[in-house]
C-alpha cells in the first residue's frame, strides 16, 4: 500500500503532512506506513477513504484496478426513469384566470413541454469535493 498512498500524494499533489492533516492522523503515521515501517490499520484505510471518495477502495488496500473510481452514467444512479412533476392543483386555476383577463392561447401551438433528458448530476461533499455524473 506504500505505493497507493506515494500515487496519492502524487496525484492530488499534496506533500506527506498535508496528506496527513487531510486525513486526520499523525504525520508521523503517514511517515512510518509511506517507509514500510508499519502496515496501515482499517481506521487509516477508512480515513483515506473518506477523504478522497474519488479513490477506488479495491485499488488503495491491493494496487489492482485503476486509481479513481469509474464514473457512472446517469441512468445507473436511480432506480426509475426521471419523470416531470406533475402539474400543481393551482396550474388550472391560472389558466383560467389568463382567460378571463383576455388573453388567450393559440389553438394552432399548445404549450406542450418537450421532454427533457438529464445531461449531468453534481454532487457537492462538505469537504469541498465533488463527484460529477454525465449521461452517456
Amino acid at each position: 500500500m506504500q505505493e497507493q498512498i506515494q500515487e496519492i500524494l502524487r496525484r492530488e499533489e499534496l506533500s506527506s503532512s498535508q496528506f496527513a492533516d487531510k486525513i486526520g492522523v499523525q504525520r508521523s503515521s503517514v511517515s512510518h506506513v509511506i517507509s514500510g515501517r508499519n502496515k496501515p490499520g482499517f481506521d487509516f484505510i477508512n480515513k483515506i477513504l473518506d477523504s478522497f471518495p474519488g479513490i477506488n477502495a479495491e485499488w488503495l488496500i491491493t494496487g489492482l484496478g485503476e486509481m479513481y473510481k469509474q464514473r457512472k452514467p446517469v441512468d445507473e444512479l436511480f432506480d426509475g426513469p426521471f419523470s416531470e412533476t406533475s402539474p400543481s392543483p393551482e396550474e388550472p386555476k391560472l389558466s383560467a384566470k389568463i382567460e378571463s383577463a383576455g388573453i388567450r392561447e393559440r389553438a394552432e401551438s399548445p404549450m406542450i413541454p418537450e421532454k427533457k433528458q438529464v445531461e449531468r448530476v453534481i454532487v457537492f461533499y462538505t469537504d469541498k469535493t465533488f463527484r460529477e455524473y454525465q449521461n452517456e
